[in-house]
């Protein structure tokens, strides 16, 4: 373990040399291998550990310690001289934090993404958080490897107990969401948490008016569109179970503007407003590969960018969320 002492000396002689060594002794060395709870010790310090611990804990996978840490092992060394290395474990132990969080989280949410690493603070912790993210590390949640990112490096973001969101960012719950496929603008998170509705009072509706659904579905952008419906279809009566249904109760904006260009501005609302509710979050964290966008209302839902703008009506689905608006990010 002599070869690890460097990173806490004062007195240091050609440190690119000492990391060339220590390097090389944790790659010959096994992930389980009990080199790296000593060089932990050294090299990461207890604060790292706390966060770790509580990540780990939150997520109750006890099989995510060895191989992140390991990495976190080799990685750290890597990302600049001895000293700039000691002085970050420094900082990070006397309780200092690395991420922006009023950047991350504006009160009022943000109407564009912004560039994740731009809440980091340069340097070091600039480094390794790109690190953890495109190595894929700790991709065990919804948003994975960022969001853990995020977490180990401010003591300010937790994990809640409870229901009520993913993270908790200061003394707000936070869902997260993933951004979707890297560059590709596709997949992403679903505006929808757990909760069943039950479509068959639609299907009836519709029956009882002649018209023969088995097999089909309807879009949002088709409920938008003033063209699909017929001039003696009771629209009004129909909208209103569409809106029990979903939101258990009558939402007056989704029901005047069902069947017009305006419904799917109100269908977002509508959705972001009973999704929070039910999920008592205070916004969603979208986390993309490189990019972030905080939304607070449908407003901001509705300008991000949609896989999918979702289904009002789809009894083929096997869960709820596979009709909600899905939402991608780069």
């Amino acid at each position: 373990m002599k070869a690890f002492e460097f990173l806490l000396e004062d007195d240091l002689t050609d440190p690119e040399k000492k990391k060339s060594i220590v390097l090389r002794a944790l790659n010959k060395a096994r992930a389980d291998d009990p080199i790296f709870d000593q060089a932990y010790k050294l090299i990461v310090g207890p604060a790292l550990e706390s966060r770790i611990e509580k990540y780990i804990a939150a997520h109750k996978d006890p099989d995510i310690k060895a191989e992140e840490m390991a990495y976190l092992i080799k990685t750290i060394p890597t990302l600049g001289t001895a000293k700039e290395i000691k002085d970050f474990v420094k900082k990070w132990n006397a309780g200092k934090d690395f991420i922006d969080i009023g950047k991350l989280i504006p009160t009022g949410g943000m109407d564009a993404e912004a560039p994740l690493e731009t809440v980091v603070q340069e340097g070091i912790p600039k480094l390794l958080f790109q690190s953890l993210t495109r190595a894929g590390m700790f991709s065990k949640g919804d948003a994975g490897p960022a969001e853990a990112a995020l977490a180990i490096m401010s003591n300010d973001i937790t994990f809640p107990i409870g229901k009520g969101g993913d993270i908790i960012i200061g003394n707000a719950r936070i869902e997260v969401k993933g951004g979707g496929k890297a560059g590709k603008g596709q997949g992403g998170g679903r505006i929808w948490g757990k909760e069943q509705i039950d479509q068959q009072p639609i299907t009836a509706f519709l029956e009882k008016e002649g018209i023969e659904m088995s097999g089909k579905s309807m879009s949002v952008r088709q409920a938008s569109d003033p063209g699909v419906w017929e001039e003696d279809f009771p629209l009004k009566e129909f909208a209103k179970i569409v809106s029990n249904v979903w939101f258990k109760k009558i939402v007056p904006s989704v029901v005047n503007s069902f069947g017009t260009s305006d419904f799917r501005a109100h269908w977002n609302n509508a959705i972001y407003d009973h999704y929070a509710k039910e999920g008592q979050h205070s916004g969603i964290l979208i986390i993309g590969v490189t990019t972030y966008k905080y939304i607070v209302n449908g407003a901001q839902l509705l300008n991000t960018h949609q896989t999918s703008p979702g289904s009002v009506y789809y009894p083929a689905s096997k869960q709820t969320r596979e009709l909600a608006p899905q939402i991608s990010i780069v």
